[in-house]
C-alpha cells in the first residue's frame, strides 16, 4: 500500500480532522477555549457555556486532547482544559470560529450599503435576531444564516422594487460568496407602525431590540408601552 499517494495522504488529514471537527459537541467546546484562550475550564463549565451535556463533553473531549489542540491539566480530583495556543491549528480556528459573528455582520452591512445606494425613500434599516445580538453560535451549527433585516420605506409603492433589487443582489453577491440565504423584510412606515401598535412579535422585537444600521426607527408620538 502506497502511503505517499496523494489519496492516502488527503484520506489522514480527513480523519486527523474528522477527529477534531467531527462532531457538534466538539465545535461547542472548541468555540468556547478558542474564544478564551487564557481560561481553563472543568467539563461542566464548557458544557454550560457551549449548551451541550455533561457526558457529551466528557466523551469527546478526548479525542481534542489526544489531538494536542486542547490541554488537561489536574488540579485534585478536577480536569481543566485549555486551548493549545502553539498548536497549528490555533489561528486558523481562532480566524474561524471567533469571528464568525464578524462576517455575519459584514454581510449584514453590506447588504445595507446596497439597499441606502439602490433603493429610493428608505426610512430604516434595522437588524434583529442572532446577528444583532452577536450571539450566531447555535445557529452556525444547526443553520446556516440567522440574519433578519427589516427595510422600512417611506411609500408603500415602493416595496415590490424594493424586494425585487434586494433578492437579486443577495442571489447574485451574498449567497454564493457567502453559502448562506436570506429574505429581506421590506415594510412601509405606515405598515410598521399598525403592527406595531398590535403588539406584533416580530415588529416589536425589532422596535425594542433591533439594532439600527441606517436612519431611524418610525415612532408614534406615544411609545408602545405593556398594557
Amino acid at each position: 500500500m502506497n502511503f505517499g499517494n496523494p489519496y492516502f495522504r488527503s484520506r489522514g488529514v480527513m480523519v486527523y480532522l474528522g477527529k477534531i471537527l467531527g462532531s457538534e459537541t466538539k465545535i461547542k467546546i472548541l468555540f468556547v477555549l478558542v474564544a478564551n484562550p487564557q481560561s481553563s475550564y472543568m467539563e461542566r463549565e464548557l458544557a454550560k457555556e457551549g449548551k451541550s451535556s455533561i457526558s457529551e463533553v466528557n466523551r469527546q473531549i478526548e479525542d481534542l486532547v489526544n489531538s494536542g489542540l486542547v490541554t488537561m491539566q489536574r488540579l485534585g480530583k478536577t480536569k481543566l482544559y485549555s486551548i493549545n495556543q502553539k498548536h497549528f491549528l490555533f489561528s486558523p480556528l481562532k480566524e474561524l470560529l471567533v469571528d464568525l459573528n464578524k462576517i455575519y455582520k459584514r454581510i449584514a452591512w453590506e447588504i445595507r450599503n446596497f439597499a441606502v445606494k439602490e433603493i429610493r425613500h428608505i426610512q430604516a434599516v434595522i437588524l434583529i435576531g442572532s446577528v444583532a445580538r452577536a450571539d450566531i453560535r447555535e445557529d452556525i451549527v444547526r443553520e446556516p444564516s440567522d440574519i433578519d433585516l427589516v427595510f422600512i420605506l417611506k411609500q408603500d409603492k415602493d416595496i415590490k422594487e424594493a424586494k425585487k433589487i434586494l433578492l437579486d443582489y443577495i442571489s447574485r453577491k451574498i449567497s454564493l460568496r457567502y453559502g448562506i440565504s436570506l429574505y429581506p423584510f421590506v415594510i412601509s412606515r405606515a405598515e410598521y407602525l399598525n403592527r406595531l401598535s398590535a403588539r406584533d412579535t416580530f415588529i416589536l422585537e425589532s422596535y425594542t431590540k433591533g439594532e439600527v444600521l441606517y436612519g431611524e426607527k418610525p415612532r408614534r408620538f406615544s411609545q408602545v408601552g405593556n398594557k
